[in-house]
Order: structure tokens, then C-alpha cells, then sequence
């Protein structure tokens, strides 16, 4: 059985970011697809997740990259996320942009 992924050049970025810190092309795939998921809902919707923080400790968040939400907090001077290497949000319970590293992502509910 053959499975055929179509990704973008961005999931492509994204999925060698991953492989590289995990050393793992198999968890890679499921990882950007796991972060287009979380992206696509951001978009639509405030979204609760969980990721590892860099300290191992386990963070659940309400994020979302919802315009209307979030328009007044934009100013233009910030650096992409996937320039950094990592998921950028809007958190809606502090008010804030948060970011995480691609890898980190746990759970979507």
C-alpha cells in the first residue's frame, strides 16, 4: 500500500525543522500535520492545546489567530514564526502572543 502526502513548501520548512530536532522523519509528517490542524482551526476558531515547554513542563493553552481577536495587538515589527523556528499565538486568557517549538505539540482538543 502507497500513501501519497501532498505538502507545501512551507510543511516542507516545517517537517525538516522537526526531523531535524527529533531525528525522526516518520514523527516529522505526523507532527506538521499535526500543526497544519492546529493552524487551520487558529484561524477559524480559539482552540485549546497542549504543548512541552522548554522547562518539560506540560502547558495548556486557549490560542487562536483570529484577526478580529487579536488585529489590535498586531504592530508589524515582529519576526515570522516559521523564521524562528517556531508556532506563534494568541493567547487569549493572558492577552498576549505566545510561542512554542514545533515539536513541542501535544494535544488538540
Amino acid at each position: 500500500m502507497t500513501t501519497v502526502i501532498a505538502m507545501t513548501n512551507r510543511d516542507l520548512y516545517r517537517a525538516s525543522v522537526i526531523a531535524s530536532r527529533v531525528k525522526n522523519d516518520f514523527v516529522a509528517g505526523l507532527q506538521t500535520a499535526k500543526l497544519n490542524e492546529l493552524k487551520t482551526r487558529m484561524r477559524k476558531e480559539v482552540v485549546k492545546f497542549a504543548y512541552l515547554k522548554k522547562d518539560l513542563s506540560v502547558r495548556i493553552a486557549y490560542g487562536t489567530l483570529m484577526p478580529q481577536l487579536m488585529s489590535d495587538k498586531i504592530l508589524g515589527t515582529g519576526i515570522c514564526g516559521d523564521a524562528r523556528k517556531v508556532v506563534v499565538y494568541y493567547d487569549v486568557e493572558c492577552g498576549n502572543f505566545r510561542c512554542f517549538q514545533m515539536q513541542a505539540l501535544i494535544q488538540i482538543w
